[in-house]
């Protein structure tokens, strides 16, 4: 996955006006609409509209959330929705990239660039490496907290 993941840039844009989540066409970013989405499961739409608002490859987004490329064509052409547990990827990667633009005050083309960058509060990790599991992607969204904070160490 890093191979992939060091050649990551966003897309020029200006500063968002919406949260990544109203762009991929999501519920809110937590409570229980979030829930009831992720179990009943995302559209696959979500996935091209965050391929879209990003600007990174397709195949590096599935990669990201761990979706296989076949198990994503099967999705769009059966019922057009993800599975729970891919929509719970889908949500980690979304709530930590709206984090990390809040972070640097919705600059997004900044939180891109952070987000595939080694961490040294990280043990050396890019972020994005981390978030393929729920634990890193706690230990992600704890530094994004702390940083907001002024908490350095």
């Amino acid at each position: 996955m890093t191979s992939k993941i060091t050649g990551l840039s966003s897309r020029q844009m200006k500063e968002p006006v919406t949260p990544l989540w109203e762009s991929a066409g999501l519920p809110a970013g937590s409570g229980i609409s979030l829930l009831n989405a992720i179990q009943k499961g995302f559209p696959v739409d979500s996935i091209n509209r965050l391929n879209t608002e990003l600007g990174w490859p397709k195949m590096v987004l599935l990669e990201i959330m761990g979706i296989n490329e076949r198990n994503y064509a099967r999705r769009k052409a059966g019922n057009g929705l993800l599975k729970s547990d891919e929509s719970e990827r889908v949500a980690r990667l979304v709530r930590t990239i709206d984090a990390a633009t809040d972070l640097f005050e919705g600059d997004r083309i900044a939180a891109l660039d952070w987000i595939t960058r080694p961490a040294p509060a990280l043990a050396g990790s890019r972020p994005l490496e981390l978030l393929s599991s729920e634990a890193g992607a706690v230990e992600v969204n704890r530094l994004i907290g702390r940083l907001q904070h002024g908490v350095f160490s």
